[in-house]
């Protein structure tokens, strides 16, 4: 079975991003899942409080998946920009992947859900 990094870009909703990874925390497929997890750059002061919210969360560590790359961001670079630089980033590696917005929940069978939505798929 070949299972899909799951990616997440982000950027100062630190709720919505805990909320995310504890849901996912919960799929059995998590332990085999690497997670990748794009932090943009504040690009305003407004931004700043719940973006470094984000940063002390990642530096805590997250645990229950195969490996959890961060990826933060030097400058601000805008949502699409590092949506698609963080899947460039998980390509590098696998050649599939999984894209969700921070503000999601997901259910407990999300991951082998969609690993075999995306390997069903690669068949065609």
């Amino acid at each position: 079975m070949v299972y899909a990094p799951v990616c997440i870009p982000t950027l100062n909703r630190y709720e919505h991003l805990k909320e995310l990874i504890e849901s996912l925390q919960q799929n059995s497929w998590a332990q085999y899942t690497d997670l990748y997890i794009g932090l943009d750059f504040p690009p305003g002061e407004k931004y700043e409080e719940g973006y470094n919210k984000i940063v002390q969360y990642l530096g805590e560590g997250i645990n229950g998946f195969q490996k959890v790359h961060v990826i933060k961001r030097n400058i601000n670079i805008g949502a699409g920009k590092n949506a698609s630089l963080l899947v460039e980033e998980a390509l590098e590696t696998f050649d599939r992947f999984i894209c969700i917005e921070d503000d999601n929940i997901v259910s407990r069978d999300f991951l082998e859900y969609m690993d075999k939505c995306v390997t069903i798929h690669s068949r065609f």
